[in-house]
C-alpha cells in the first residue's frame, strides 16, 4: 500500500512539473557549447550532409529519392535536401516571414550522442511503441532550436525545437514548444518541391494548425504539454520487436546436472548414464 501511494505521489510530482509547459532547461541540449552552428538575424545556416543518407523519407519516397543534406532556416522551418539538390521537403514549425529577425538566434547540428539517442528513442516510443530497439535503434539525430524567435520591443520572442530521429529507413520526428508569442503564422506542417512539383503545407500536420500561441501547453500527442511526436517515413516501418531471450530452463538443466555429477564423481559414487554425456 506504501509503495503504491509513493507511486502516485511522484506522478502526481511529476506530472505538475509540467503544469505550465516545458522551459527552456527541457529542450535538447544547444548552443556552441554543444557543437551547435549559430547564426543571429535574418540569417541561415549552412547546409549539413547528413551521413549515412536517409531512405523512406515522406515525400520522398515515391520518387526514389534520398536525403542527403538539411539547413536550419532562421524563418522558422528545417528544409530537408535531396541527393539532387533541386528537391526539397521544408518541415515548417512556426513558419513566418514579417517579424523582425534582428534578435532571433538560430542553432543547428548532428548528433551521435548515446544518451541523446536513447533519450529521443524512449520518448518516441511512449508515443509510438516498438518504434525503434536494441537490435535497430537511431543512429543520429538532427537538431535544430529557435530562440527568441522575432523578439522585438513588442514581441517578447518564442522558443523552440525540432529533433529528426533516424536510423537511415525509420524517421520520427519530435517538435518541443517551450512559448510562443505570436497568435498565428503563415505556415505549419510539411511543404515539399520535387523536380519542380510544389505541394503547398497541410497545417494540419500540426494538432494547432497555424493557430500556435496555445501549442506549448496544449497536451499533443505526449504526455508533456507543448511536444508532439510524428512519422516522417513514407512508408509505414514493420515494428520493432527485440528478440525473444534464450531458454533458460535448458540451459540451467544442463549446468544442474553437470554440478550433480561432478559431486558424484568426487564422493565415488556410480554415474548414470547421462553423466557420461
Amino acid at each position: 500500500m506504501r509503495s503504491v501511494l509513493l507511486t502516485g505521489f511522484i506522478l502526481v510530482i511529476l506530472s505538475a512539473c509540467y503544469t505550465n509547459g516545458l522551459t527552456l532547461n527541457d529542450l535538447y541540449p544547444y548552443g556552441t557549447e554543444n557543437g551547435d552552428t549559430m547564426r543571429t538575424g535574418a540569417n541561415n545556416l549552412p547546409r549539413v550532409s547528413i551521413q549515412p543518407p536517409i531512405d523512406n523519407f515522406i515525400r520522398f519516397g515515391p520518387a526514389g529519392l534520398t536525403v542527403a543534406r538539411y539547413q536550419v532556416y532562421h524563418r522558422g522551418f528545417l528544409a530537408i535536401i535531396g541527393v539532387n539538390a533541386n528537391n526539397y521537403i521544408y518541415l515548417n514549425l512556426l513558419y513566418i516571414s514579417s517579424v523582425d529577425f534582428s534578435n532571433t538566434k538560430i542553432y543547428g547540428r548532428t548528433t551521435t550522442d548515446p544518451g541523446l539517442i536513447n533519450r529521443a528513442m524512449n520518448q518516441i516510443n511512449e508515443g509510438f511503441p516498438n518504434t525503434f530497439c536494441s537490435t535497430s535503434p537511431p543512429t543520429q539525430l538532427i537538431i535544430g532550436t529557435w530562440i527568441d524567435y522575432g523578439k522585438d520591443n513588442s514581441n517578447s520572442g518564442s522558443n523552440f525545437q525540432v529533433i529528426i530521429v533516424t536510423n537511415g529507413s525509420n524517421t520520427f520526428g519530435i517538435a518541443l514548444y517551450v512559448n510562443v508569442h505570436l497568435t498565428s503564422v503563415e505556415d505549419t506542417g510539411i511543404e515539399s518541391d520535387i523536380s519542380d512539383d510544389y505541394d503547398s503545407a497541410d497545417p494540419s500536420f500540426f494538432p494547432f494548425g497555424t493557430t500556435v500561441m496555445n501549442a506549448p501547453t496544449m497536451m499533443l500527442n505526449s504526455n508533456i504539454p507543448g511536444t508532439y511526436i510524428f512519422s516522417l517515413n513514407h512508408v509505414s516501418p514493420v515494428p520493432c520487436i527485440e528478440p525473444s531471450p534464450p531458454d533458460c530452463s535448458a540451459i540451467c538443466k544442463a549446468k544442474l546436472l553437470k554440478m550433480t555429477c561432478e559431486v558424484m564423481k568426487i564422493n565415488g559414487k556410480a554415474l548414470p548414464a547421462p553423466c557420461n554425456n
